[in-house]
């Protein structure tokens, strides 16, 4: 998948990367990075130097996806998510347990509004 010129400029701005630290980890010059960046100009920069630049980008910790960018989490993150959701779920059901179930008069008004 070929990236685009607002796709390296929102991975850069999701890492809080300046253009010259970009550069200089992706050993390339600011004029590159700002080619890279420029609707314009994108064209204008070797598809050398675009993959290194989205590698650089990648190893940062971002993940280029269809028409756009997003923060790869570690998988120990996200271990650690799973395991907070399963702990909020097991104490909401034990406050849960006991109580009658909802029905429809619960959560609808006369007119079948939310309540």
């Amino acid at each position: 998948m070929d990236v685009t010129h607002d796709q390296i400029r929102a991975a850069r701005a999701l890492l809080n990367l300046p253009q010259q630290e970009l550069a200089r980890r992706a050993h390339v010059s600011v004029i590159t990075i700002r080619r890279l960046e420029s609707p314009g100009t994108c064209s204008r920069v070797s598809s050398l130097a675009t993959n290194t630049v989205r590698q650089t980008l990648e190893q940062a910790g971002v993940e280029f996806i269809p028409d756009g960018v997003r923060r790869r989490q570690p998988p120990q993150q996200k271990a650690a998510l799973l395991s907070r959701l399963q702990a909020i779920s097991r104490a909401s059901a034990a406050r849960l347990q006991g109580n009658p179930p909802l029905t429809d008069d619960d959560l609808y008004d006369d007119h079948g509004l939310p309540a």
